[in-house]
């Protein structure tokens, strides 16, 4: 098995090597008028520094996206009728074409509109299927406010958007699709998708997940994540989604907090550790390196009823993951 493990590795490494890795990602963000586009970037923007706006074409916003020093070339097609009408599909090999990823954005707050989103996704796909690519999609139901989560119309919204869009995704045999809730008003939410997409089209992440989960194993966990201090998840292992929720949500917070002590002076804590007697079990974050020329710190997060096995199991770990985490674009 670890044979095995050491030959993928070795096949990503020789493959990078050869490509030199690929000279850019390009993200297509699609999505009806104020849908919310503009502020999912903005919050990427705020996050990450997008260093150049590149020339426009045609009502499409081409920026250039700065990911801890790995360029992303991020395409914002303008969702009014004008722009899908006359110039996306008319053209499509000029839009839709070697593609990584498409992540749909839907405003979950706006019903009226359902349909006719749908009818532009539907046409995307069919640009898409024609050209010959299939891409993974990510469908973003954005502002899915918190407050806005807990009553019975959200809900009914969501059915209702599933309801236009499952058939069209039965049609063209999409499997490589998901849906995710984001606000603007908990950015965590929109860190986690941007993080699910760039896992989507990186050709490390499934190794770095498969050794979260060695370890995870190994140390007797519940859940693991790697997560960047800006609150990039590079990847998680867990036995349960509740799980899973509890380890990244807590060790983004605790994240923060420590943003919050490092912009007053003080220290930055390499360990932060969280214990919850009552139920039994330790949050455990640690520091294990500075990642790329910005020097993002990268802490290993873990949910465990045996916190002293993390110290023991902790040197393995980043022995077979630091030569990966370079790659991970």
């Amino acid at each position: 098995q670890l044979l095995l493990k050491w030959i993928k590795i070795a096949k990503v490494l020789e493959k990078a090597v050869s490509e030199e890795l690929k000279a850019h990602k390009k993200l297509l963000m699609i999505g009806l008028d104020n849908g919310g586009k503009t502020s999912i970037l903005s919050i990427l923007q705020d996050k990450f520094s997008i260093i150049k706006s590149l020339l426009p074409t045609k009502g499409v916003k081409r920026e250039r996206l700065d990911f801890f020093g790995f360029p992303i070339i991020s395409w914002d097609l303008g969702g009014q009728i004008q722009y899908r009408e006359k110039y996306y599909f008319n053209k499509p090999e000029l839009f839709f074409t070697e593609v990584d990823i498409i992540l749909y954005v839907v405003d979950a707050q706006d019903p009226d509109r359902f349909e006719e989103s749908a009818q532009y996704f539907k046409k995307v796909l069919q640009a898409l299927d024609e050209l010959g690519e299939n891409p993974p999609v990510l469908i973003i139901l954005h502002k899915s406010d918190q407050d806005v989560r807990k009553t019975l119309e959200w809900q009914k919204n969501i059915s209702a958007i599933k309801n236009e869009f499952n058939p069209i995704l039965t049609k063209y045999n999409k499997d490589n699709v998901e849906f995710f809730d984001t606000t603007i008003f908990q950015k965590e939410t929109i860190m986690q998708m941007f993080s699910i997409a760039l896992k989507k089209v990186s050709d490390t992440s499934a190794i770095v997940e498969n050794i979260l989960e060695e370890f995870t194993l190994k140390s007797e966990s519940k859940a693991s994540s790697l997560i960047s201090q800006d609150g990039l998840i590079f990847g998680s292992y867990f036995k349960s989604n509740t799980d899973e929720m509890l380890v990244n949500n807590t060790a983004l917070l605790l994240q923060t907090l420590s943003n919050f002590h490092d912009s007053i002076g003080l220290i930055r804590e390499r360990v932060i550790t969280l214990d919850f007697p009552t139920n039994g079990f330790t949050i455990r974050g640690e520091k294990l390196f500075e990642y790329s020329e910005l020097l993002i710190p990268v802490y290993l997060w873990v949910l465990t009823e045996n916190p002293s096995q993390i110290k023991e199991k902790i040197d393995y770990f980043k022995e077979q993951l630091l030569p990966l985490i370079n790659l991970f674009l």
